[in-house]
């Protein structure tokens, strides 16, 4: 096989905003995920999909320059990141908004929602510069997009689990992403707002023109914007391609274990354990 032309590879890295090549990651002897090959290109909602300790939560820790492979190579916006020092490191992650399932803010901490949405501000002016209006101008709009201005003067911790998702992904978007990673954002939530969460993400997907990449166990949350889906079994990519193709009868009772059966309702993929366990 011909290699690709030097013009036609420098085009293609100047369309991707990431691409892992070959990535293995471990803890020990452990492997999080091996031989990952991912490339992004289109400002699209990516949803990776699997079983816990598929390697998803790994995957976001490489896409935001926070987890050193092993092997192989993670390019961001064009850059090896890991062939660069720190601080070039560092300006990579402030165009990158991230909300995880466990973040570093302690609730504890009395701050207000409006406080917590200013600290996605602060990898953009230094955490010593005091907020400058325009901080608080992007701040303010972040927490108007997600319809928090009557809870911005409320204690984050007082608030429940929802409204301090969305109060965390305000802060991920006034930090002015070119790319947002959502690690299962409505996991541990009620009915409620598992829906209203999944409805969020899709309207920030269809309105913001910002890459997503959203993890989650649960077929339903998955939004109906979703363009990508990436199964991942034991840290290994099993299957990446549209929604329709990817969440199977046949591929999710491999992903999972057990058979499972899958209905479509209003564009949106909901999947139950039929029973049993597949071999």
């Amino acid at each position: 096989m011909l290699s690709e032309p030097p013009a036609a590879a420098a085009n293609a890295i100047a369309r991707e905003w990431a691409a892992l090549e070959g990535v293995h990651v471990a803890a020990g002897r452990a492997a999080l995920v091996s031989d990952v090959t991912l490339r992004f290109e289109r400002p699209e909602l990516v949803c990776v999909l699997g079983p816990n300790g598929a390697g998803k939560s790994t995957l976001l820790s490489l896409l935001n320059a926070t987890r050193r492979p092993r092997a192989g190579t993670v390019r961001l916006f064009g850059t090896e990141v890991w062939r660069r020092p720190e601080r070039e490191r560092a300006r990579v992650r402030v165009n990158i908004g991230t909300v995880f399932q466990r973040n570093d803010y302690n609730a504890q901490v009395p701050l207000t929602v409006r406080e917590v949405v200013m600290l996605g501000r602060a990898g953009r002016r230094g955490l010593m510069r005091p907020p400058s209006a325009e901080d608080r101008r992007l701040a303010d709009e972040a927490i108007a997009r997600l319809g928090l201005e009557p809870l911005a003067r409320r204690e984050f911790r007082s608030l429940s689990g929802g409204e301090q998702q969305k109060t965390h992904i305000a802060r991920a978007l006034a930090q002015q992403p070119r790319l947002l990673l959502l690690d299962e954002p409505a996991s541990g939530l009620d009915v409620d707002w598992q829906e209203r969460l999944v409805t969020l993400v899709d309207s920030l997907s269809c309105e913001s023109g910002i890459p997503i990449v959203m993890t989650t166990h649960h077929t339903g949350h998955i939004p109906p914007s979703c363009g990508r889906v990436i199964l991942m079994l034991r840290g290994r990519v099993m299957f990446d391609g549209p929604p329709a193709a990817a969440l199977t009868t046949d591929l999710l009772s491999q992903l999972y274990g057990c058979p499972i059966e899958v209905t479509l309702h209003k564009g949106r993929f909901h999947c139950h354990s039929a029973g049993g366990i597949t071999p």
